[in-house]
């Protein structure tokens, strides 16, 4: 393995074990609020929610995608004082475009409260995080993009943590649906105190200027992107408000925050490599051999979120009425269509995490014009379909709606990735076969078991994993490149356990460590 894959590999090991933490902590967080809150309050919550992802996204000005493109040419130019003043120009940037965000969302509070019935004290409060949300966002990219990565591990679990433990504290005080957002405050305040002494670290103080412009012109595409995308994931559930009021926006918005544990794995590992994929574009764009190198890290990619996703997806579906009786309780299993609504949801979800991966790869190869094209249309469609399903069907309704506009996102963007001449894609085929295969006798393992406890429901889980890794040892899914992978992430003191493993796997006689490629 090269240098530069050994520093991904390492450092998506250690963003994987800070989202393990942090969605064992939202879980936790998720589970004691649906018991303190109405399905009406959690809806509340879901509403200000998508002005918060508005708000963070838009008022970072797209600079969070500019940061792993413009960080890492600076800085292999040796002018660490460029990126001092990048993050100086970005910083103001950000504090303009935050302004311009809240003085908007300001003037349409009364439009805002007349739709969802949510008092306008707490919209005011999400102007507040609003500025340092964005900061946030933007400063999380940045250290990304200089690879700090004990730092910016560092900086999310304190920030999840403050933010869910104040919540929670604020709640049982009595706070209600305003505890939650000054629990959210507060872990963004936390976050971007942080981050900023991190990401002032090592500059050096230098008149080098940095022409904004250029950069500019690379994150506004980026902007307009990452706008149609969240105008993507909040239309079905304004529809659905609109529609079915606060208690069913509650109850999908509840689903859709444990199944954002998927999205933050695949997001994860994508997110790691992103500064990979931007550095090899760098190298090979005028070479035109970025089709085999590129493609095969976008394979590798999507065959490890299938591998770390599918599995709990499939055990999930299986057991949906157990899982949301035990974390949830009874009033969001019994929610009419509740059950099969979430079944599809979390299966679907997976693909979610391919098109994560597929959009960071084209993300990197500055497609945002694929982004804004195929969003659109994906929105006119939404408006329509979820309108006429989730009048005829409600909650179900617009989960299919999800399902259908995620499914049409993974062909568009699975064919652009072809169309730009990346090869190794249809090798994902094979894996997908014999992880689902895994995947659904490891669910048979929890059906059967029937746990009735939240203790024994993760027991049962955990038991259903082991089962699904033998499985996939079985099936002879496991390749050379894990086994490195395995040796580049874990301890000394467990290689030569690995080294057993594998020559047991391939039957090797011998293990030659040298004559990995």
């Amino acid at each position: 393995m090269t240098e530069t894959a050994l520093t991904a590999a390492r450092g998506t090991s250690v963003f994987m074990f800070q989202a393990a933490i942090t969605g064992i902590l939202r879980v936790l967080n998720l589970v004691i609020l649906t018991r303190l809150l109405l399905q009406s309050e959690m809806g509340q919550i879901g509403f200000l929610g998508i002005i918060y992802g508005f708000m963070q996204f838009l008022g970072a000005a797209g600079l969070n995608h500019a940061a792993p493109l413009v960080v890492p040419e600076e800085e292999g130019k040796g002018t660490s004082g460029a990126v001092r003043n990048f993050l100086k120009r970005s910083a103001a940037i950000i504090l303009i475009s935050s302004s311009i965000l809240v003085l908007l969302v300001f003037l349409l509070t009364p439009f805002l409260f007349g739709i969802s019935g949510v008092p306008e004290s707490l919209i005011h409060l999400v102007l507040i995080i609003g500025p340092f949300s964005a900061m946030e966002t933007f400063l999380d990219s940045f250290l990304l993009a200089r690879y700090y990565v004990r730092s910016l591990t560092l900086g999310r679990i304190v920030f999840d943590t403050t933010r869910i433990v104040g919540t929670i504290g604020l709640v049982l005080a009595g706070f209600g649906v305003a505890g939650v957002m000054l629990g959210w405050l507060g872990g963004e305040l936390v976050a971007v105190l942080v981050f900023v002494t991190a990401a002032s670290r090592n500059l050096e103080y230098s008149s080098t200027a940095i022409k904004m412009g250029p950069v500019l012109a690379f994150a506004l595409p980026n902007l307009a992107f990452q706008t149609i995308d969240v105008a993507i994931q909040s239309t079905d559930r304004l529809i659905l408000l609109n529609l079915m009021g606060l208690t069913a926006l509650g109850v999908f918005d509840v689903f859709l925050r444990i199944l954002y544990m998927f999205s933050l794995v695949s997001l994860t590992i994508a997110s790691s490599i992103y500064p990979v994929l931007t550095r090899i574009r760098l190298k090979l764009e005028e070479k035109d051999d970025s089709g085999s190198a590129m493609g095969g890290v976008v394979v590798a990619l999507v065959r490890y979120i299938i591998i770390l996703l599918l599995p709990v997806a499939v055990i999930i579906a299986l057991n949906s009425f157990t899982v949301l009786e035990v974390l949830f309780g009874l009033p969001y299993a019994d929610f009419p269509d509740a059950v099969l609504s979430f079944s599809l949801l979390v299966l679907v979800y997976t693909l979610w995490g391919v098109v994560y991966a597929i959009h960071t790869a084209l993300r990197s190869m500055g497609e945002a014009r694929f982004f804004i094209i195929v969003g659109v249309f994906i929105i006119a469609f939404e408006i329509v379909g979820c309108w006429y399903l989730t009048s005829l069907f409600g909650l179900l309704g617009s989960v299919l709606v999800r399902c259908t506009y995620i499914t049409l996102l993974f062909i568009a963007s699975w064919a652009r990735l072809k169309q730009r001449g990346l090869r190794g894609l249809g090798r994902t085929v094979i894996s997908l076969g014999k992880v689902g295969t895994a995947s659904a006798l490891a669910g048979l393992i929890v059906f059967i078991a029937s746990p009735s406890g939240i203790i024994e429901l993760g027991l049962w889980l955990l038991v259903s994993i082991f089962a699904y890794s033998i499985f996939l040892f079985l099936f002879r899914e496991m390749k050379d490149i894990d086994f490195q992978l395995a040796r580049a992430v874990l301890p000394s003191s467990l290689h030569g356990l690995v080294s057993r493993v594998e020559r047991i796997y391939f039957k090797s006689p011998e293990y030659h460590p040298n004559q990995l490629s």
